[in-house]
């Protein structure tokens, strides 16, 4: 899985919302925050690490990209509610052991398809 940029995940983001509505498809959706701790690590090797732990977790056809200088997003294409949850306990888990803390938001298609389209990654320039 290769890691993209900001702009890349709002364009991957937007074409994975029109051809989920078109299909009926589900897709998650995870924002890890990198949270400024004591764990000694600092943020841009938070962010390397964080990086590097979810190539190695998310299957191939997911999406990582770093979209803040603190937070990565990762699409779960074609995710069902209950996978994006094992997702998202498998991912923080396996995060804070190699990577420290991290604030763990996720979004399911079509359940939170308004707060996805309302997102600063999709709305922000």
């Amino acid at each position: 899985m290769d890691t993209h940029d900001r702009a890349y995940m709002q364009t991957h983001l937007r074409e994975e919302i029109a051809r989920a509505r078109r299909y009926g498809h589900q897709f998650g959706l995870l924002i890890f925050e990198a949270i400024p701790s004591s764990d000694g690590i600092p943020l841009h090797g938070k962010i390397a690490a964080g990086l590097e732990a979810l190539q190695s977790a998310a299957r191939a056809c997911d999406v990582a990209a770093r979209v803040y200088d603190d937070a990565i997003a990762l699409l779960l294409v074609e995710t069902d509610a209950h996978g994006a949850r094992d997702a998202l306990f498998r991912m923080r888990n396996m995060l804070a052991r190699t990577a420290g803390a991290w604030r763990v938001t996720l979004y399911h298609f079509p359940e939170h398809s308004r707060s996805i389209e309302a997102l600063p990654l999709l709305t922000a320039a």
